[in-house]
């Protein structure tokens, strides 16, 4: 046999063995998921076909049918994945934990939101607001029924509302079509012509682990894993960490 046979006897054999890895993930992980991955598709050969929604819309998508070979959730979120047999809990890792915070448009001036009172004071004069839909978003659930009504302005705050869908709500800021927008730090980071002003005050806030789990159903369970191990690696994590995320 020919060298060049050999040569494409080998690259039919590779391109045989690799795999298209489908992931379903929360939107918070993109920037740092994305980035993590493009080195291990480089290194193992198999190819990532990751999706990034609100939580709200992948437990519409997995109602529907939907089985990625790996899953990427709130922690919290993943006892009702198991409840209906989706995954096994206990064979989750989790990537990263990540706090809600406030931005306002680049330039603009930080409003003070250190304290509780601080807080509402500046929700009370924001003519606009954007958080995440409470029925589509962990950070807009914890916002609307946790944040607010603790402030007692839930109804004041929710009639001058743009409520996200998903993906970078923080762009509504930056066109001006809100002056604050409250989410995830890591779905306000990559957003341009916006500003973190801080964290939500410690009393108020809420810190989600993200976490992964290979489905039961996967089609690609080891090549799954194999992303999975690489994800929470000191390699793989360092993606995480340099993208607002925090160690789990």
């Amino acid at each position: 046999m020919s060298k060049l046979a050999v040569a494409l006897l080998c690259a039919f054999t590779f391109a045989a063995r690799a795999a298209d890895v489908v992931v379903l993930s929360g939107g918070a992980v993109k920037s740092a998921f994305t980035a993590a991955t493009s080195a291990w598709q480089g290194t193992s050969g198999h190819r990532v076909a990751a999706s990034f929604a609100s939580a709200g819309e992948i437990r519409e998508r997995i109602a529907k049918g939907e089985v990625p070979d790996l899953l990427v959730v709130p922690q919290e979120n993943l006892a009702e994945y198991a409840k209906a047999g989706l995954v096994d809990e206990s064979a989750r890792r989790d990537l990263g934990a990540v706090g809600i915070a406030v931005a306002v448009k680049a330039g603009a001036p930080k409003p003070d939101i250190t304290t509780p009172e601080a807080l509402k004071r500046t929700l009370e004069q924001a003519k606009t607001i954007t958080y995440m839909d409470p029925k589509r978003g962990t950070s807009g659930k914890h916002f609307d029924e946790a944040v607010l009504p603790a402030l007692g302005i839930r109804d004041e705050v929710r009639a001058k509302t743009i409520f996200g869908e998903g993906g970078f709500i923080a762009e509504k800021v930056a066109r001006g079509e809100a002056d604050i927008v409250v989410h995830q730090q890591t779905e306000i980071l990559p957003v341009k012509g916006v500003t973190i002003v801080g964290p939500l005050p410690g009393s108020l806030q809420k810190t989600t682990v993200y976490s992964g789990v290979v489905t039961k159903a996967a089609k690609h369970p080891r090549e799954a894993q194999a992303l999975l191990d690489y994800l929470v690696s000191p390699e793989g994590r360092k993606a995480f960490l340099e993208r607002g995320f925090t160690a789990p």
